[in-house]
């Protein structure tokens, strides 16, 4: 007995460490800390991540960038290694697995809040849906590191693995899959807030 009044008390227990991360984004949320991760975002990518991304940009480059595009073959991501130096190539590396993976979570953590934040009134409901953003991250840390796995196979041998470019081309794919997804989850709950607040006032 004791024990499940305590469970009942503390239902943090039974959900798990995602449960509670879940209601602490729900809990924790609102415009003021969603404005501020926003603006954490806009300086991080004007001010950090564009200026990293210079050292290893080759102008009239064939392929300019890989994360950015939805999904790459093989092919792509040799044409992409061929045109830069070694340096420009270390730069990458570095870029993958340090500034570009700071960013993941920079705009997991902006996107968590705002969804939590919208869909605040429904949490009891839909409970971990707030931590979406969270999947597009994985994924985009899943490419980053294979990579700056294939750019390092690169400068020791010139060759590239196949699986390992079949990984950073699937990892790319998903994660623009839950990038829109995430955008989807906005849209429409900006609109049930819009209709819940006509409702309302229709009601008055």
């Amino acid at each position: 007995m004791p024990s499940k009044s305590t469970e009942s008390k503390n239902p943090s227990r039974k959900s798990g460490p995602l449960g509670s991360t879940s209601r602490f984004f729900y809990t924790k949320s609102n415009l003021v800390t969603a404005l501020l991760a926003t603006s954490v975002f806009a300086g991080y990518l004007l001010f950090f991540l564009t200026k990293k991304g210079t050292a290893f940009e080759v102008a009239n480059s064939s392929v300019k960038s890989l994360g950015t595009s939805l999904g790459f073959g093989q092919p792509e991501i040799l044409a992409f290694l061929a045109e830069r130096s070694d340096q420009m190539i270390n730069a990458y590396i570095n870029f993958n697995q340090v500034w570009d993976s700071l960013f993941g979570l920079i705009y997991g953590i902006m996107y968590v809040v705002w969804v939590s934040i919208l869909f605040k009134p429904y949490s009891q409901k839909l409970r971990l849906l707030n931590l979406l953003p969270f999947a597009q991250v994985l994924f985009d840390w899943l490419e980053n590191f294979a990579l700056a796995t294939l750019s390092k196979q690169y400068l020791a041998d010139g060759t590239i693995s196949s699986s390992t470019a079949q990984l950073a081309s699937t990892c790319s794919a998903v994660k623009w899959a839950f990038s829109i997804l995430v955008y989807g989850l906005i849209l429409v709950a900006i609109v049930m807030r819009m209709v819940g607040a006509l409702k309302k006032r229709s009601q008055r």
